[in-house]
């Protein structure tokens, strides 16, 4: 597979300047809204930038912001939430409702087709091509306002934010996945628990050391269902992935992928892998290893577990891979312009040295500010400093095509599940490569 890495050179600037559900609680669709109290302050930090101010009549605004952050980093951005309602000077309050995101993705569209859209919203960069001009409103005057800071955001990170040159998204996080390892597990199992395994053989090897079965102990949650792209980065291991970003086609049915999967279907039937996971399964104190993003470190924070964060390891021989994932800020085209300038308000606070700060410390997000990337404390902090270099190397996925959550969503979760199940690698393999090219071809 060829690496298309926009984010190399933001993850080789990381390495110079500094040397979207988690576990713990959650908020639920029912649980989405705001309350009144904050318990964390923060404060809107002013930077220089363009040269247009903002106009307010003083008059009350409310404004109505739709996520899908339904894990203990929604949490922290409630919070935040709260604090800017309560601190701004603009008479702005925030109503934010967070839900799963299959339902986000299903209530947008016939919210902005209807008129009823939020006023802003947050979601990944990949479905900036979904929605496209149609649904969006451009974003291209944010940096021209006073406040609005370009030159703080590291090199290449706002380049995934655009549209065919233009900003239809503004930055709020970017996150890649990770192998996180329970420390104590290791120790226990004579393994050195400030290490983590070199290749993904020695993961397989650590994995079976770590499993115990008679103390319901398993050394490696294996999600086939996909749903932590278990697949995609075993795929990554062994030398492939099963799309090309550069030519927008699949790439399923390969001997490095075959290795892959044959690889991952023997560990699984090895036993290393409790039946039913999620995001919390590294909490419990009965798991070894997971392959995950790193919204997980703030739960795992919370739940005090001993931990450590790598890249997930290739195997032996093969580079490293990895996909990053640009979060943003995106307004419906419904949104009127008054609206859209008080959401630039808050979007302005939630870029501010301080907000991003937070944001960091909490989940353990990588930092896309210098000025937060400079930070003495951000600098110390060994969590934040083992999540920075894989971005040296993560690309973001489906850029090229508006397609690609049906892809993961039909055809390569279904697969992998298959190939949990017992089915032959070799011929699942060439189903799905010909499932995905019929695909491709009939929606071009």
């Amino acid at each position: 597979m060829k690496k298309w890495s926009k984010f190399a050179a933001l993850g080789l600037t990381f390495a110079m300047v500094l040397g979207t559900t988690a576990c713990g609680n959650t908020v639920t669709e029912s649980e989405g809204n705001t309350g009144s109290t904050a318990s964390s302050t923060v404060s809107a930090e002013s930077s220089s930038g363009g040269d247009k101010t903002d106009t307010s009549s003083g008059d009350p605004i409310t404004l109505t912001f739709w996520n899908g952050f339904t894990g203990t980093d929604g949490e922290v951005l409630t919070n935040i939430v709260n604090t800017y309602n309560e601190t701004n000077d603009k008479n702005i309050t925030i109503e934010m409702d967070i839900m799963p995101w299959d339902t986000f993705y299903e209530k947008l569209p016939p919210a902005i087709a209807t008129e009823t859209a939020p006023d802003f919203v947050l979601m990944p960069t990949s479905r900036l091509r979904v929605y496209g001009k149609e649904s969006l409103a451009s974003m291209n005057d944010y940096f021209d306002y006073e406040g609005s800071n370009k030159e703080d955001f590291q090199d290449g990170v706002l380049d995934s934010y655009m549209l065919d040159g233009e900003y239809y998204s503004i930055p709020m996080q970017i996150v890649s996945h990770y192998l996180f390892w329970d420390k104590d597990l290791f120790k226990a199992a004579g393994l050195d628990p400030d290490t983590p395994p070199a290749t993904m053989e020695q993961l397989g090897e650590y994995a079976k050391k770590l499993t115990d079965k008679s103390k319901n102990q398993y050394g490696f949650a294996m999600d086939f269902a996909g749903t932590n792209l278990l697949y995609q980065y075993i795929m990554f291991a062994f030398g492939d992935g099963f799309f090309d970003e550069e030519t927008a086609t699949a790439m399923i049915d390969t001997d490095d992928n075959l290795k892959a999967m044959t690889f991952a279907q023997d560990l699984w039937n090895a036993g290393v892998s409790p039946a039913d996971i999620d995001d919390t399964v590294l909490c419990s104190g009965q798991v070894g290893m997971f392959i995950n993003g790193s919204w997980m470190v703030n739960g795992l924070r919370n739940a005090g577990r001993n931990f450590g964060v790598a890249a997930v390891p290739a195997a032996e021989g093969e580079e490293a891979k990895a996909i990053c994932v640009p979060v943003g800020f995106e307004i419906p085209i419904t949104t009127s312009e008054e609206k859209k300038l008080a959401a630039y308000d808050f979007i302005r606070y939630w870029n501010s040295t301080e907000v991003c700060k937070l944001w960091t410390q909490k989940n353990g997000v990588p930092p896309y500010l210098k000025s937060v990337a400079e930070d003495e404390e951000i600098k110390n902090d060994s969590i934040v400093q083992a999540l920075i270099p894989t971005l040296s190397f993560a690309y973001p996925q489906f850029q090229k095509i508006t397609t690609g959550a049906t892809i993961t969503a039909d055809y390569m979760r279904p697969m992998s599940e298959e190939i949990g199940s017992g089915a032959d690698v070799k011929a699942t393999l060439e189903k799905y490569q010909e499932k995905v090219d019929k695909f491709l071809e009939e929606n071009k």
